[in-house]
């Protein structure tokens, strides 16, 4: 490979690395602090910002004189939406979901040892919920990730339990053990309903959706605050959630 191709490849590289310090909870960025924690000179990161601002990736936040995402990258999400199977055919289940639940609902897919969202609605009571589109959470705190974790291979298992599980609440489940257990009384009961484990105060319930290859591909959660919750309405939105994601799986052609 030539120099120049080389650093071609450098720059797409860290144009990419600088995007990926965006989160829900850090909207600006600024090119000094990018700088000391890319281990790059502030003249490549200016210069790469600069590049990111004219094709309408980045665009300069007028009160903080930072960067911000692009509109660019709002039509690309858009596309994403369009074009992703799971998105568009399991969304409009969603939608029925939070209408017959009032609650916020959710769909997410897991990634290694993370789950992340490919998509959500929020209910008429809307609380202050720890998910986002394209967020990502721990399997071992979440219901969806509990569901989606115990309905994979054993290999992918046995390495999600044996690494080290942080505790977000004293009812997060860190033990290996306590955990393997979990995850095999979600297999057998065929959901999952995780009570404080990411979130003080909060539940969620979680049902696996499934393919045409008879494969979990994601699943579908709703999550509220516990004071909205009793054993009558458990009962009525377990009922719904298991007839949501039957309906999402034949959406997505199983057939079991």
């Amino acid at each position: 490979m030539t120099k120049n191709k080389s650093d071609q490849l450098s720059s797409v590289t860290n144009a990419l690395r600088i995007l990926e310090q965006f989160s829900n909870t850090r909207t600006v960025v600024y090119v000094s602090q990018l700088a000391k924690e890319l281990d790059l000179s502030k003249s490549t990161v200016s210069r790469l910002v600069r590049t990111l601002e004219k094709e309408n990736f980045l665009a300069r936040d007028p009160q903080s004189q930072g960067y911000m995402l692009g509109n660019k990258l709002l039509t690309i999400a858009g596309i994403l939406a369009n074009t992703n199977e799971i998105y568009r055919e399991v969304g409009p289940v969603l939608s029925d979901i939070v209408q017959r639940t009032n609650e916020s609902a959710q769909i997410a897919a897991i990634d290694g040892t993370d789950v992340f969202y490919v998509h959500k609605m929020n209910g008429p009571y809307y609380s202050d919920i720890n998910t986002q589109i394209g967020m990502k959470n721990p399997v071992h705190a979440t219901s969806t990730g509990k569901v989606l974790l115990a309905y994979s291979d054993d290999e992918t298992i046995e390495k999600a339990i044996k690494l080290p599980h942080s505790a977000f609440t004293e009812h997060t489940i860190t033990n290996p053990i306590q955990l393997k257990k979990e995850l095999s009384k979600v297999r057998s009961q065929g959901y999952s309903f995780s009570v404080g484990e990411l979130t003080e105060g909060n539940y969620s319930l979680a049902f696996p959706v499934w393919n045409y290859e008879n494969e979990v591909v994601c699943a579908l959660s709703i999550v509220g605050p516990l004071t909205r919750m009793n054993k009558d309405k458990l009962k009525d939105y377990m009922r719904i959630l298991r007839q949501g994601a039957q309906e999402a799986s034949e959406r997505l052609g199983y057939d079991g």
